[in-house]
């Protein structure tokens, strides 16, 4: 069953007004109870020291003077919850997006289209299981390392020793 997201409240940010119908329709179907949606970074910075929200979902090219918005909500002093799960949302994440936002200290990054189900998964095992957070002078984040899970079974990774049986024919006639 899905998590009853009704007495949450979100934080959506984004850098314009063009994504948010849409995402905000999105976090009304996941649940999410109460949605304030800003298209001002330094705003939404202000907005999270002085009012609590349990999840923060930003577009991936908001910036606070020329800083991610992540990264300036991480490293802000004054917000009232630092360890807040945060989400990038992202029209078409490569590789390096998903690791630069990963270093900016995003919880996880939302890809579109983008589905309740999916931000009712994301949001509920931040939530449900939060990350371990590293505070070191250049990074205030979410641990980036991924649990190792148990494996059972054969591991195809490694090469698996073969027994080799060569056929040897005796033909008189090569000698």
């Amino acid at each position: 069953s899905a998590p009853d997201f009704r007495k949450l409240r979100g934080l959506l940010v984004s850098e314009g007004r063009n994504g948010m119908p849409t995402l905000r329709t999105v976090l009304g179907i996941a649940g999410i109870g109460h949605v304030v949606a800003l298209d001002d970074a330094r705003q939404a910075l202000t907005l999270l020291s002085r009012e609590r929200f349990d999840a923060v979902f930003c577009g991936a090219g908001v910036a606070v003077d020329g800083r991610p918005f992540p990264a300036a909500a991480r490293a802000s002093r004054t917000a009232a919850n630092r360890m807040i799960p945060l989400f990038l949302v992202h029209e078409r994440a490569c590789r390096g997006d998903v690791e630069r936002a990963r270093d900016d200290g995003v919880t996880d990054v939302l890809t579109s289209p983008i589905s309740a189900q999916t931000v009712i998964d994301k949001l509920g095992t931040a939530l449900a299981r939060p990350k371990a957070f590293i505070s070191t002078p250049n990074f205030f984040g979410p641990d980036r390392r991924t649990p190792r899970a148990a494996f059972e079974g054969l591991e195809r990774r490694v090469r698996q020793p073969r027994k080799v049986t060569l056929a040897v024919k005796s033909d008189p006639a090569q000698r």
